[in-house]
């Protein structure tokens, strides 16, 4: 059995961005839940990987994920991540436009 690059890549991506919003959750608890005491560096490392890097990652998944789609290759990623991912995505979007900020 064959298994091209791009599916290869798509399930990479896949794993990245449901690393990248774990953190994005984490992310929003340390800012909003003031009773978590954790180093500085540590707290700026989630950051980066939460709120930085997640909307991206979700982004570029969105968007290989639809390209697999639209070409009607076979897809090996998992219907749970993909649902989870597009699912954090929607939510990221909508802290974005609807911040109390």
């Amino acid at each position: 059995m064959k298994v091209s690059a791009s599916i290869i890549n798509l399930s990479f991506i896949a794993k990245v961005a449901i690393i990248c919003n774990a953190f994005y959750l984490f992310s929003l608890l340390v800012m909003n839940v003031h009773w978590v005491k954790l180093p500085e560096g540590v707290i700026n490392f989630f950051a980066v990987l939460g709120l930085e890097m997640a909307p991206g990652v979700n982004i570029a998944f969105f968007l290989a994920w639809s390209w697999v789609k639209l070409t009607k290759s076979n897809n090996f990623v998992e219907n749970w991540k993909t649902i989870l991912i597009i699912l954090m995505l929607s939510i990221q979007i909508g802290a974005i436009f609807f911040s109390q900020d």
